[in-house]
């Protein structure tokens, strides 16, 4: 009978839900996108099974916490080996860069014809009146060496993908 009880106690044990190292690191930055004088919140957070194994999330917030953008991957196809033997540290400092996103107007944009290392899901006529307008634009890191802008429209009150294009040249690589 002993036997039997051990036997069954070994496989209820073995059927238990296990603890699994996961690595979970999160990093908020205040910045100012909708107007001059907002707390629009930038959020990054990075979640995963290990730190090498994560999925990354940027997500931008107004004051009020209403999410206006957000955008998510696998952190290593994305941004490569930056994530190769990565620890808590090396994912917060890395979310720390990836959380200042370059903010600009969508007049600085360039004009259709639109360059190789520019793309869009917009038509000329709608992505021309975008720039034209001079709306906010916010570029955040969307790959090694690629950005994500989306503009903000007032009217809707929400953020919408602009473009993504090749990251600028002074030290672009990662966030």
């Amino acid at each position: 009978m002993r036997a039997i009880l051990f036997a069954a106690f070994a496989m209820l044990a073995a059927c238990a839900p296990r603890e699994q190292a996961s690595c979970e690191v999160r990093f908020d930055r205040e910045i100012a996108f909708t107007a001059p004088d907002a707390a629009d919140v930038v959020t990054v957070l990075a979640l995963g099974p290990s730190c090498e194994q994560l999925t990354g999330v940027f997500t931008l917030s107004d004051a009020g916490g209403d999410p206006l953008w957000a955008w998510a991957a696998p952190m290593r196809p994305a941004f490569g080996d930056a994530f190769a033997g990565a620890d808590r540290e090396a994912v917060r400092a890395f979310l720390e860069r990836w959380s200042q996103p370059t903010i600009a107007r969508t007049s600085e944009s360039p004009p259709w014809p639109l360059t190789d290392n520019l793309v869009t899901t917009l038509d000329q006529a709608t992505y021309e009146d975008i720039r034209a307008r001079d709306l906010p634009m916010l570029c955040h890191f969307s790959g090694t060496g690629r950005q994500a802008c989306v503009f903000w429209e007032p009217a809707a009150a929400g953020a919408g993908h602009y473009f993504d294009r090749d990251a600028p040249e002074a030290g672009s690589t990662t966030p």
